[in-house]
């Protein structure tokens, strides 16, 4: 199953806080949203226990590799 793990810059807006969150896809077409947790790590262990047993294929998206991306366009 996969599953994409975004850091997320809401601090650029008042009062806002970094996350992250994740999409996760269980099945064709159907996607499922987690979102506020306070480290990859804190998402990682959720996703874990959403879905024991399952294989997973994580893809990391940090804010450094992002802005790294957006340097290059």
């Amino acid at each position: 199953m996969r599953a994409d793990l975004f850091e997320i810059e809401y601090s650029v807006s008042p009062g806002g806080v970094d996350c992250w969150e994740l999409e996760v896809y269980p099945s064709i077409g159907k996607t499922v949203n987690y979102s506020g947790y306070k480290t990859a790590g804190e998402a990682i262990d959720y996703l874990l226990s959403e879905y024991p047993g399952e294989r997973l294929n994580v893809g990391i998206f940090s804010l450094a590799n992002h802005h790294k991306l957006m340097e290059n366009v």
